[in-house]
């Protein structure tokens, strides 16, 4: 049975109008700026979000600057608009255009929530002095909130677990849950089965309990706030009549798939912690869903399928209606045997984005009707990096084949991102970013710099080949990451961290602090997209599978270390 809910009431003091306003009048200028059909339509779908939820969040707070109330930013689509100045080119080695930072007391893997000079974030509880790294596991974490100008630490609550898990894991931890927050609440989340809400000045109002997945650590969906409603991804509770039987032994993570409880997108009340409702449709541990405005609707779009054979079934997508008056009903699903569900499910006002079998799946939002199949290795352009000639060398037209490597049909998970008209992801193997037309099928791919070596000197080298390993130790001196892929590179086979867009600037970030900044609009995806290649911080001792956030000019990351204000200096 889940844990009792233990709550006071939340007062309502009207909508956000100000913070809404404004920055419905940031997109409506960029709209007008805007000379490209596609943006246009990204744009309104951003309007009719940040409208819908002026109107409906109740307890919404009045601010008076940006904000990034949640992992995927202000409209739940990974992106936001603004006019203020945004920066491109920094070193957390060298401390360039760095305006602060706070030292961690323990590492983690949420994104952060920013509102109104605050940011919210999620640490695992520190471990004892001296811990093994085999050891480095545990229940609990800790929300913590921190002044955005100035990286003070404001307060902090804990978040106790009912499901150990290691600390600094390839694909999630307890912390992996990005904070939520409506500017007079937050909502943190600990993955290993606890839900608290507390007021922004650190007030709890309520506690409730769930219970943690056993089957696999994938990070699973992100929570997302909307009118009413907290959503997550989870079971449902054992003492509901619809939930499937649990006939696989718990931790068992490779027993029979078809024993195991569906996961399924479910929604609490934000001012109680009651449930509220699950959707008809199940939702992978694998996904990401988002949620946003489709054809004038609140929706979430979410999927099925991935690795460790997810019980799941059938494997594809779903378009679901969190609108008042049918939250859950599935307004259309659409099968997908490869059970490609693993990244982040994109949308825009004309289109859902996913991704099959070698291929990038356009469908219709209203229907989930096929639009058009974009194949992803064939017929592509491909910017390779030629060491003796320092400079890229477009292979036009051509299969991508990375030399030596067994090309998996698929991105690095959950490293997709849509702005406009294209599709941004990193590439499973060969350290190169993809971009994808929607409108016209051409992909094109730009080979990378794996990593920026700097130092305080002003000297710097760039890594096309090799990677200096991270150290995983946390900002106490102990190794915090018993598996050795921990040590990769960050492409590939991990849960990375979903990039970000601002404006028409796309943030893809690696394990090893590695910042990319692309420009998604260039009109060709060459050297001269490569906007900048940042580090989070020195080479060998920087680690972290977090997403960066933005508010009012200011970027901010979290890594194992520490916590990181990036913003343009004169």
């Amino acid at each position: 049975m889940p844990a009792a809910v233990q709550t006071e009431g939340i007062g309502v003091d009207g909508p956000g109008l100000r913070c809404g306003i404004r920055s419905v009048l940031i997109m409506l200028q960029s709209c007008l700026k805007s000379s490209a059909n596609s943006e246009r339509m990204v744009v309104v779908k951003s309007i009719q979000t940040l409208l819908l939820s002026v109107i409906c969040a109740s307890s919404a707070a009045v601010c008076v600057g940006e904000t990034w109330p949640q992992a995927a930013g202000p409209d739940g689509a990974w992106t936001t608009q603004t006019d203020h100045r945004v920066p491109t080119h920094w070193s957390g080695s060298s401390g360039r255009n760095i305006s602060w930072t706070t030292t961690l007391d323990e590492g983690g893997q949420s994104g952060i929530a920013v509102f109104d000079e605050r940011l919210f974030l999620t640490i695992n509880q520190p471990l004892q002095q001296g811990t093994a790294v085999k050891d480095a596991t545990g229940t609990d974490i800790v929300g913590v909130c921190v002044d955005a100008a100035t990286g003070r630490k404001l307060w902090q609550i804990e978040l106790p677990g009912t499901k150990s898990m290691p600390h600094s894991g390839l694909f999630s931890d307890n912390t992996s849950p990005t904070p939520v927050t409506d500017g007079r609440h937050v909502w943190f989340v600990n993955a290993g089965g606890r839900i608290v809400c507390c007021t922004v000045e650190g007030k709890q109002i309520w506690s409730r309990g769930f219970e943690a997945r056993t089957r696999h650590n994938a990070k699973n969906c992100e929570p997302m706030l909307y009118g009413d409603w907290l959503m997550y991804v989870a079971m449902r509770d054992e003492d509901d009549s619809a939930r499937r039987p649990m006939l696989a032994k718990k931790g068992k993570r490779e027993s029979d798939a078809g024993g195991w409880p569906w996961t399924f997108v479910r929604a609490w009340n934000k001012s109680t912690g009651q449930p509220a409702w699950v959707a008809e449709d199940g939702t992978s541990i694998h996904n990401t869903p988002t949620c946003g405005m489709a054809g004038g609707r609140p929706v979430v779009f979410h999927g099925r399928g991935g690795g460790h054979r997810p019980p799941e079934e059938p494997y594809g997508f779903s378009l679901t209606s969190i609108d008042p008056s049918a939250p859950g009903k599935t307004m259309w699903r659409k099968d997908i045997n490869s059970g490609m569900a693993f990244f982040v499910t994109n949308f825009d006002d004309r289109f859902a984005y996913c991704f099959d079998t070698g291929s990038l799946v356009v469908l219709d939002i209203e229907s989930g009707e096929h639009h058009r199949t974009i194949s992803l290795f064939r017929q592509v352009d491909v910017r390779s990096w030629d060491a003796s000639k320092k400079r890229h060398v477009l292979h036009a037209d051509t299969e991508f084949a990375p030399p030596g490597k067994k090309v998996r049909s698929y991105p690095t998970n959950q490293t997709n991102i849509v702005v406009g008209k294209h599709c941004l992801f990193m590439s499973h193997e060969g350290h190169m970013i993809g971009r994808a037309n929607t409108e016209t099928g051409r992909v094109e791919y730009l080979q990378v710099p794996i990593q920026a070596v700097r130092s305080r000197d002003g000297s710097e080298q760039l890594l096309w080949d090799r990677h200096v390993p991270a150290d995983t130790k946390n900002s106490r001196g102990m190794d915090t990451a018993a598996d050795r892929r921990a040590k990769g590179d960050g492409w590939g086979h991990v849960t990375a961290a979903s990039p970000i867009a601002v404006n028409s600037l796309v943030y893809f970030s690696t394990m090893l602090g590695t910042v990319y900044v692309i420009d998604a609009s260039a009109e060709q995806l060459d050297s001269a997209a490569l906007v900048s290649v940042n580090d989070l911080g020195p080479a060998g001792k920087t680690w972290s599978l977090s997403s960066l956030s933005y508010a009012d000019g200011r970027l901010y990351h979290r890594g194992l270390k520490r916590l990181v204000c990036i913003e343009d200096t004169p």
